[in-house]
């Protein structure tokens, strides 16, 4: 089988091609994450309308607090020594993995869901419709931290007659409240419930971990935050849950608003193989790959370019050298052409310092060891015609006398030795 090789060029436009789309991946993959949006006028730091927080978010980030939103891996944002807050978690975006995130948080505020909403088709950012949300539907926020069995009250509550911090949430209407279990530690509440509890796990738990349950998020909305001393309520409250267990922990204190619980996720929050299955990134894949096995395939022996065969014949100056060379080796007439190279080396030379053309024999080779004299070369030119006379000179002797010949043109003609 013919040997077959990829061309120079191809190897040139692959090579590009590759490093193109190298380079387009690897800037699909830097840029900014684009995000899967949830519902914009639901809760959530993001959110403006009535049920959203992002009033308190923005209190926050104003007292520079380390405060941020996540919409990625939340739980490595806060890392150790953050606090990571889940408000009004919504089911259809809780994934399974969501337990394991609320067990390995060492300071989580679980603010339990109680709106039923609707958005304004006119401006998406805000609700048109409010409903208070059916009572297993909270619970289901509850059984993230692995309680399904506290009952959940809605009543008016005249004052609070447990309050460990310095200022009174106020809260319209029904107040949302839970009737805490032997595993809750009341930190506001009243004869008719808890607003806020302290849960307490497995007795195996590190005793530093806290985990706070907000029973009602009026007291933190945008609708509600302005009223009574909600605000200064709720950002003593975040101050003490991430002080909690300081004296154990010297890591940061960043305050992680969980945004993936209502829908907003960064595209290339999972691995980097994931992200690059999905589209649009799928398209820089699939052109990676085919152009890996157009250059495979090209440099295959059966499929790629025939290399270039030599032309039959090759009249240039070195084959013909080459063939006389050989021709006059195959005659054997050694002697006479090495003689004749000589001579003809002598009379060139001659010609070249413009000896007299009356100047033969014996006087032409005199004139020749003057102007040797004069240049100071080291070879004789008597001595290489002398060798030539004779005419029984074997072939050694004749090559011997050929490479003086040559070596004696080019002292005297000052030519570069070769």
């Amino acid at each position: 089988m013919k040997k077959l090789a990829l061309s120079r060029s191809s190897i040139t436009i692959f090579i590009a091609v590759m490093a193109a789309l190298f380079a387009l991946s690897a800037i699909v993959a830097a840029r900014e994450s684009e995000m899967i949006r949830g519902d914009g006028a639901g809760p959530g730091a993001f959110s403006t309308s009535a049920i959203g927080c992002a009033g308190f978010y923005e209190i926050l980030k104003r007292m520079d607090m380390p405060v941020v939103v996540s919409t990625s891996n939340p739980l490595r944002a806060a890392g150790s020594g953050g606090t990571l807050i889940i408000d009004e978690p919504i089911p259809a975006f809780v994934t399974s993995g969501e337990e394991d995130k609320i067990d390995r948080a060492r300071r989580l505020l679980l603010v339990l869901p109680k709106w039923h909403w609707r958005t304004d088709p006119k401006r998406p950012e805000w609700v048109s419709q409010m409903s208070p949300q059916s009572i297993p539907y909270v619970q289901m926020a509850l059984a993230l931290v692995s309680i399904d069995t506290s009952q959940i009250v809605r009543a008016a509550v005249p004052r609070w007659t447990v309050n460990e911090f310095g200022f009174s949430p106020e809260i319209e209407g029904a107040v949302q409240l839970i009737k805490p279990s032997e595993r809750m530690r009341v930190l506001v509440g009243g004869e008719e419930g808890a607003l806020l509890v302290e849960f307490s796990g497995d007795e195996e738990e590190e005793y530093d971990r806290a985990v706070w349950i907000l029973s009602d998020p009026d007291v933190l909305s945008n609708h509600g935050i302005t009223r009574g001393e909600n605000a200064a309520f709720m950002v003593s409250l975040v101050k003490s849950l991430s002080a909690f267990g300081s004296e154990n922990y010297s890591g940061n204190r960043t305050i992680v608003f969980d945004e993936t619980v209502h829908g907003f996720m960064s595209e290339n929050s999972g691995s980097i193989v994931k992200m690059m299955m999905k589209f649009p990134y799928a398209i820089v894949t699939v052109l990676t790959a085919l152009s890996a096995c157009l250059l495979a395939l090209a440099g295959a022996e059966r499929f790629g370019a025939p290399s270039a065969e030599k032309p039959a014949f090759d009249f240039g100056k070195a084959l013909l050298i080459d063939n006389g060379a050989r021709l006059l080796d195959y005659g054997g007439h050694h002697a006479v052409t090495l003689e004749r190279y000589a001579r003809m080396t002598v009379n060139e030379t001659a010609k070249a310092l413009r000896a007299p053309e009356s100047l033969e024999g014996r006087e032409l080779s005199e004139w020749l060891e003057r102007v040797g004299e004069s240049r100071k070369v080291s070879v004789r030119a008597a001595s290489i015609l002398d060798s030539l006379g004779h005419g029984t000179s074997s072939v050694p002797d004749l090559m011997e006398t050929a490479r003086r010949a040559h070596r004696w043109r080019d002292e005297i003609l000052g030519r570069k030795m070769r």
